[in-house]
């Protein structure tokens, strides 16, 4: 597994587990679906408010090794990093020159013109 972690588009991008991740949540959703979701999770078991924690963030105190004590905010975000090794082997069976999703991604930014 490759270590570049991208931060995933949360209007755009889409997100679908190969195994149920969160109970009762459908598998495949858009990344703004499933952070809403995972923000009601956080409101229901968590003290922090989600908006502090996945928006504006929250003030704590990082230790980077080799490093001094840094002060700042923390937030949580969703980050994907590709298994190369499934690109390589075509296990996936994408096909990058088309998707399905293309004339939907066209509408969308037609859309927000």
């Amino acid at each position: 597994m490759n270590d570049e972690w991208e931060t995933l588009n949360s209007d755009d991008d889409v997100v679908h587990f190969h195994q149920e991740a969160f109970e009762n949540l459908p598998r495949t959703q858009i990344v703004f679906q499933l952070l809403k979701e995972v923000k009601k999770i956080w409101a229901k078991h968590c003290t922090l408010s989600a908006s502090r924690v996945f928006g504006e963030g929250f003030e704590c105190c990082v230790l980077i090794p080799g490093q001094q004590w840094r002060t700042g905010k923390i937030r949580v975000r969703l980050e994907f990093c590709p298994d190369e090794t499934e690109i390589e082997d075509n296990l996936l069976n994408i096909k990058y020159q088309s998707s399905p999703l293309d004339d939907l991604r066209q509408q969308l930014n037609e859309g927000k013109n």
